[in-house]
């Protein structure tokens, strides 16, 4: 059973009990990401991110370092398009001291122009790295044609020469701006006693004041923008079909979950057999839905040699339009709902699963959602519902992002060319 209860600062603390574990799995979700950055601030959640380690002001980095190790378990911090994360997880009678190591880091961080110059390099050399990974650079391509100049359009890692720019005043203002106990939620699944917990919370986080939560800016599809081209000295074209999906609490979510795994979620996906399996067209080819408060997407991502990537495109295209227009068989339906119903049950007997997925429940939505519940609304997805949500989304016109050598070229006669 999952409880909830508001520290004295104002913190909300999600606690599900496990006592048949000896771990425990402890998050800090803070509402600072991709899309709540305007264009002046494009990877100012990340670089904060990284800042969390260079020590605070009663811990020098090494010292976290040590600390780190000393609890014996994984003490990490992930930045994603919703939200900043500080986790860990380690044994139940080290949760203690995993607390006050990640209140510390989240609390008292002392950002130091030194510091922050060293840190720089790092993530321009994050950014150089991603920029040769052509699957990161055909997603973000994707995001632009989507999303246009809204937040979501933007990178979580921001440009080179942003982050060049950037100064210790604006880390600091923005870190203020969303680093407020009304803008968190602490996060604990495992073996640990709830009272004791509490306690160890309010003195943890006892300095740590602001109430404010920051709205989610609002995003939607725009329309246009139907293909866009990055040239990129690879041996293969990286792309991506992407159709408008559904928000994130749209009561037809689990069934564009249905949709997309029999689509392009496994072995046994239409996408899989056909175009890997039957044609060989390709080694990796794969569908996946992407949920936002106000709007989602459903992305098809494939690679393949230049010369086979009209034929790539075409199979695509073609059993995207089959499955609008016919649907899922009963016995994909079947498959497919017994395959989400294992996946989600094996997942939710991790303690991180748990923890995660409170947390962000209740930072993106402001509720309890009880695995149970979940589970239970995904029962309730039938075959109609799925055909219908098929018919939605597959039978609507997709965003095409391509990178690859001489790609523009290629392509010049089939739309407007984008930048990544």
């Amino acid at each position: 059973m999952i409880q909830t209860h508001t520290l004295n600062n104002g913190l909300t603390l999600m606690m599900e009990r496990l006592p048949h574990l000896r771990s425990t799995a402890i998050g800090l979700f803070v509402k600072a990401g991709s899309i709540m950055e305007e264009e002046a601030h494009n990877g100012l959640s990340h670089f904060i991110e990284h800042m969390a380690f260079k020590g605070t002001t009663t811990r020098s980095a090494r010292q976290i370092a040590d600390e780190i190790d000393l609890i014996g378990g994984n003490v990490n911090a992930a930045t994603s398009k919703m939200s900043t994360s500080y986790y860990a997880r380690t044994t139940d009678k080290e949760l203690p001291n995993a607390l006050t190591l990640l209140a510390d880091m989240l609390v008292n961080p002392s950002f130091s122009a030194a510091d922050m110059e060293k840190e720089r390099q790092v993530i321009l050399e994050e950014i150089a790295m991603e920029s040769d990974d052509p699957q990161d650079l055909v997603y973000n391509l994707s995001h632009q044609g989507m999303f246009a100049d809204q937040t979501l359009s933007r990178s979580i890692l921001g440009s080179a020469g942003a982050i060049k720019a950037y100064s210790l005043d604006d880390l600091t203002r923005f870190r203020q701006q969303f680093y407020r106990p009304g803008n968190t939620v602490l996060s604990v699944a495992g073996r640990f006693d709830p009272q004791q917990l509490i306690l160890w919370a309010e003195e943890a986080f006892a300095s740590w004041q602001g109430d404010m939560r920051a709205p989610s800016p609002r995003n939607q599809v725009v329309p246009g923008n139907n293909l866009l081209t990055l040239d990129k000295e690879v041996e293969q074209v990286h792309l991506c079909l992407t159709y408008e999906g559904l928000p994130s609490l749209d009561e037809d979510r689990h069934a564009l979950t249905v949709v997309s795994t029999a689509f392009g979620g496994g072995v046994s996906s239409r996408l899989f057999q056909k175009v890997r399996e039957d044609q060989g067209l390709v080694y990796n080819i794969f569908s996946a839905p992407s949920f936002y408060p106000d709007c989602g997407e459903l992305t098809i991502y494939a690679a393949c040699t230049p010369g086979k990537v009209h034929k790539v495109l075409d199979t695509i295209r073609r059993e995207a339009a089959l499955m609008a227009e016919k649907g899922l068989t009963r016995q994909e339906f079947e498959r497919t709902m017994a395959q989400l119903r294992t996946g989600f049950v094996l997942g939710m007997e991790s303690a991180y699963q748990r923890m995660a997925s409170m947390g962000m429940n209740m930072l993106l939505h402001q509720r309890v959602i009880e695995p149970r519940e979940t589970l239970a609304l995904l029962r309730k997805v039938n075959l109609k519902t799925a055909n219908r949500v098929a018919r939605q989304v597959l039978g609507a016109t997709p965003k095409l992002a391509l990178v690859g050598k001489n790609i523009s070229k290629r392509f010049k006669q089939e739309g407007q060319h984008g930048q990544a």
